[in-house]
């Protein structure tokens, strides 16, 4: 017959799989804590608005996604929301139409094109602007800054010949 474990021995046990829990979690939020410090504010939102149109931030880096939320168009919003780089040319757009959809989320990320002669990322670097054409609603500007997120480089190319 098997003797049962005595109590001590299983409180020691509970108190240390305790411990070992508490030091694992403490260890994950200070790792990310410095993660987030590290990184700066490019991870805290501070939203830039015009009218129902608002992005996370101010500034990005090369390889971040622009986040755009729409809430609250009126039945009478209808145009598009036009991206310009900072050349002055059209990167991208989106037509819009609060009747049809008064909420949504639209998102782009800046990335070398051959069209548009943007053909190194540091043609991505400098102010950009969003505008709304035909409403009432000012443009939002925002600049993409000479540094990467991390692992971006592999994803944006320079274009040769461009």
């Amino acid at each position: 017959m098997k003797k049962p474990k005595s109590r001590k021995k299983r409180n020691a046990s509970n108190a240390i799989i305790a411990v070992i829990i508490i030091v694992s979690i403490s260890s994950a939020a200070i790792y990310f804590y410095n993660q987030q410090k590290m990184s700066g504010d490019s991870n805290t939102a501070q939203w830039v608005t015009s009218g129902p149109f608002s992005i996370t931030n101010g500034t990005y880096r090369l390889d971040d996604n622009v986040f755009m939320v729409v809430t609250g168009l009126k039945p009478t919003d209808v145009g598009k929301i036009v991206v310009y780089d900072p050349k002055g040319g059209i990167f991208t757009q989106a037509p819009f139409n609060g009747t049809l959809k008064s909420d949504f989320n639209y998102f782009f990320k800046p990335n070398t094109e051959r069209i548009e002669k943007l053909c190194t990322p540091q043609d991505l670097v400098g102010n950009w602007t969003i505008a709304f054409p035909g409403t009432s609603y000012g443009p939002i500007h925002f600049r993409v800054i000479n540094e990467w997120v991390q692992g971006g480089q592999a994803e944006i190319k320079p274009i040769n010949p461009c």
